[in-house]
């Protein structure tokens, strides 16, 4: 009887799992990285890049002989994340911080360059139309994207900074590397970022990260809203109110700071 784990067409799809997975860990790579990646031959890669391009699964990278994942994966994490937990245990807390403050409130989630809103809650003052739920920003702009970046792994962090930003049309110009890289320092720093209308002029946010039970940053939320509303004065409680929000959630994920290890500032 066949193996089915060594079957002809699971061996195919392992194969392209790993390559898809080594992207996941890389911003882009070219075929010869790759195979010292997945330990495969280059002309069996070359097979693979063609028919997950097809698919729309893999992408040439503008930078030439360079590979980075499709945009088509970045809508299937998306559907996938929509069903995990980390909504339902944020959702209370969030629906507090809207009644508390009446400032719209958002939890995202980092996909490769982008932060990912999975949930939205409108505010009473101002609608705005960026940031919407399955809409996604660049990790260099706006309060929970900044903090999503900030709080990788060093080298993560590193390779996304300099690397290659997946970006739209819309989204706002791109800092220098030492600017982005400087901002992300304070922002690890001081444990929340503060958005002053680097996504929409006139528009203000405060984000802060949420953890998992081993400490890692798994998802932002932020409030957002009128400019004068949260910065044209003392910022210090609002400040203090999303980050006891994000740290509420992350203790039903069941973080502990003192068993991971974890400080937030």
């Amino acid at each position: 009887m066949t193996d089915p784990v060594q079957a002809p067409g699971l061996d195919i799809l392992h194969k392209a799992d790993a390559v898809l997975r080594a992207l996941e860990r890389h911003a882009a790579l070219t075929v010869a990285e790759l195979s010292e990646h997945v330990e495969e031959p280059v002309s069996s890669l070359y097979r693979i890049l063609t028919s997950l391009t097809a698919l729309g699964w893999v992408e040439p990278s503008p930078a030439r002989g360079r590979y980075r994942l499709g945009i088509d994966v970045m809508s299937i994490g998306y559907a996938v994340e929509d069903r995990l937990s980390i909504r339902a245990h944020a959702l209370p807390v969030l629906e507090r911080l809207h009644l508390h403050t009446g400032l719209t409130v958002y939890l995202c989630v980092r996909r490769f360059t982008r932060s990912v809103c999975i949930e939205r809650i409108e505010g009473r003052d101002v609608r705005s139309l960026a940031t919407l739920i399955g809409s996604s920003t660049p990790l260099f702009a706006g309060a929970a994207p900044r903090v999503l970046l900030a709080t990788l792994p060093d080298a993560d962090r590193d390779q996304v900074i300099d690397g290659e930003f997946r970006l739209d049309p819309n989204d706002p110009p791109t800092p220098p590397a030492a600017t982005i890289r400087a901002d992300a320092e304070t922002v690890r720093r001081q444990g929340y970022a503060v958005s002053d209308g680097d996504v929409t002029p006139g528009v203000a946010a405060i984000g802060a990260p949420v953890r998992d039970h081993r400490g890692d940053v798994i998802a932002a939320i932020s409030v957002s809203g009128l400019r004068p509303a949260l910065l044209d004065r003392d910022a210090t409680e609002l400040i203090a109110t999303v980050v006891e929000g994000a740290d509420e959630i992350s203790a039903s994920l069941g973080f502990a700071p003192a068993l991971a290890g974890v400080s937030h500032g």
